[in-house]
């Protein structure tokens, strides 16, 4: 069944583009946010390995030394290296994965707003066949629009109710998650530590690196610790966690 990487809503075969968003259905959503994050991991990784390039390249001429006049400090430029690394990183892990609560939510909002809105409109229709409200139309193209425009407003009731169900199934899976988050939680804080994920985790070159670059194998590792003891999660959820508890292992340093 195709999903839609934007909401996570699950469509019939044969439907491409989701309704709500507007986006090109996918076949599976952890394929797609796996290739999604590795594409901008790749990107931050090749992006990081010219910097350090560029840094421990020696000055080949004097024209090479001219030009690094105009360069900045070696300080101020591993610093500006370092924000751009943390600003792609966060964009990377930011928003992949949606939980169910958030989920409800979204959908409870859309369901309020259509449902408000066809009730609102299809009030108005009422009053404009009753002569309540004069629209400046003819006789026949006044009940052509109003019927156009009741049809409209049938069909935003409809779709709130729809969404309205949603939400309630979200709302229930919501819960289950919320244990398992906290289950989550518990062993996380337990048994992960600072000195386990870093234990072996660096090469002798790599034990230098800033705290942004070590950032991605950190990252990693933990995922691999997570996984070992509990199987089949959601790729997106494991991110989200693991983004989020990062700092409660390694402080500010990401």
């Amino acid at each position: 069944m195709p999903w839609c990487p934007k909401c996570k809503n699950e469509y019939y075969e044969g439907i491409k583009v989701c309704a709500d968003c507007g986006v090109e259905l996918v076949d599976s959503l952890e394929e797609w946010e796996k290739t999604e994050r590795e594409a901008k991991e790749a990107a931050l990784k090749e992006q990081m390995a010219a910097f350090a390039e560029m840094l421990t390249e020696p000055e080949a001429d004097e024209k090479n030394a001219e030009g690094a006049e105009d360069i900045t400090d070696p300080e101020e430029l591993e610093k500006e290296m370092a924000a751009k690394a943390k600003k792609a990183m966060e964009e990377a892990s930011r928003g992949v994965y949606q939980n169910y609560e958030e989920k409800a939510a979204d959908n409870k909002s859309s369901a309020y707003t259509l449902i408000g809105v066809g009730i609102v409109g299809i009030i108005v229709i009422i009053l404009c066949f009753c002569d309540v409200i004069r629209l400046p139309l003819s006789e026949s193209s006044r009940f052509m629009t109003l019927g156009v425009l009741g049809a409209m407003f049938l069909f935003f009731i409809v779709m709130g109710v729809v969404s309205m169900k949603n939400a309630g199934k979200y709302a229930k899976k919501a819960e289950s998650e919320k244990e398992l988050t906290k289950e989550l939680e518990k062993w996380f804080m337990e048994c992960v530590t600072a000195e386990k994920i870093d234990d072996g985790l660096f090469t002798e070159e790599e034990a230098d690196f800033s705290e942004e670059q070590k950032y991605f194998k950190r990252f990693d590792k933990m995922k691999e610790l997570l996984k070992e003891r509990f199987l089949n999660l959601n790729e997106g959820y494991v991110d989200r966690f693991l983004d989020k508890h990062y700092q409660d292992i390694f402080g500010d340093s990401k």
